[in-house]
């Protein structure tokens, strides 16, 4: 079949067959996927073998086995995907914008700013809109960047500044790094800690990969590279028990301790070389994405949080510079109209 025959059959191909043809790509026959879309495995098979006739192609080889993907099927069950994707969206979107208090929001978040930014917000608007759902996803390095890219999230708030042409950032602020120890810890009364000393002590860093540990590697002079953490972790809340402990420092983004600095808790410390700009949080989207009802509603919500962080609202300054925010240290908004 030529081109142009193929383009005429494309726009007329149901969405029906084409969730028929990804499942059986899927489960490998007829016989598994009709189970689930309570259908004969004949009528199934005679469904798509109607599509493969119409577009003139050969979707699947059959074996005694079941069936495989040729290179063409390949092709047609990736574009399927997709499309599929998008009819689900949209039918959300909808049903978004006719059911109010309705609507799914997807979020990806760098995890140090889940408990203090995100969750108290979520919450608030979990109670104002009960029938509101959301799906939050913990983004590692640029994985929020590529949610958004693809339309797999609505937005993200995240520690590593988004670099792509397609993203907006609403709102940053600066976060710097620092080094927490517990209450007790030998230097819980220090102003800073230089490189050097951190690196001859016991500490604990998130994995090479991190914003905050590429932030800290940075600094960290040639001398003094063997100087490894005691304990590496992709997670917030080992490495303040780390801190809590009393074992030794963990270094992290300073908002994730915000709540335990304001209790005497977990104490930063300021780490010399790194400025308070070191790191950034930003609350970014897609340009081109048009947010449904419930998402602009959160985005909305969120923008007030940044600005409920500003230097004023931060812990107060415990004589050893936490908390105490520099000249740089403002929220950042944006007008979608500005950023465009």
């Amino acid at each position: 079949m030529g081109r142009s025959k193929i383009t005429g059959v494309l726009p007329r191909m149901p969405l029906e067959v084409l969730r028929y043809v990804v499942l059986v790509a899927e489960h490998g026959s007829s016989l598994a996927a009709s189970q689930i879309v309570n259908l004969t495995p004949s009528s199934l098979s005679r469904k798509i073998a109607l599509l493969e006739s119409e577009l003139g192609v050969v979707l699947f080889d059959r074996h005694s086995r079941g069936m495989r993907l040729t290179p063409t099927g390949h092709l047609v069950v990736e574009a399927a995907r997709q499309m599929l994707h998008r009819m689900d969206r949209l039918a959300a979107d909808i049903d978004e914008v006719e059911s109010e208090g309705h609507g799914t929001v997807r979020i990806h978040v760098s995890q140090s700013l889940v408990e203090r930014f995100l969750m108290p917000c979520l919450i608030r608007m979990a109670k104002s809109y009960p029938l509101m759902r959301t799906q939050l996803h913990i983004a590692a390095g640029r994985q929020a960047e590529r949610a958004l890219v693809h339309d797999l999230a609505d937005f993200a708030l995240v520690v590593t500044a988004p670099d792509h042409p397609d993203i907006e950032i609403v709102a940053e602020r600066p976060n710097r790094i620092v080094a927490v120890v517990g209450e007790s810890h030998p230097l819980a009364g220090a102003s800073s800690i230089n490189i050097a000393e951190l690196v001859a002590l016991p500490f604990a860093a998130m994995p090479p990969s991190y914003t905050s540990r590429v932030a800290f590697n940075s600094i960290v002079p040639n001398q003094h590279r063997d100087g490894q953490p005691h304990m590496t972790a992709n997670s917030i809340p080992a490495l303040k028990a780390y801190a809590r402990s009393g074992i030794g420092i963990a270094v992290m983004p300073e908002v994730a301790v915000w709540e335990e600095d304001r209790d005497g808790d977990l104490i930063p410390i300021a780490i010399s070389g790194l400025d308070d700009s070191s790191t950034r949080m930003c609350l970014c989207r897609r340009k081109s994405r048009t947010l449904g009802p419930a998402a602009e509603r959160f985005l909305t919500a969120l923008v007030a949080e940044f600005q409920l962080a500003s230097p004023s609202a931060m812990p107060p300054d415990r004589g050893n510079g936490a908390g105490r925010p520099s000249e740089g240290g403002r929220v950042t908004l944006k007008s979608r109209a500005a950023a465009e």
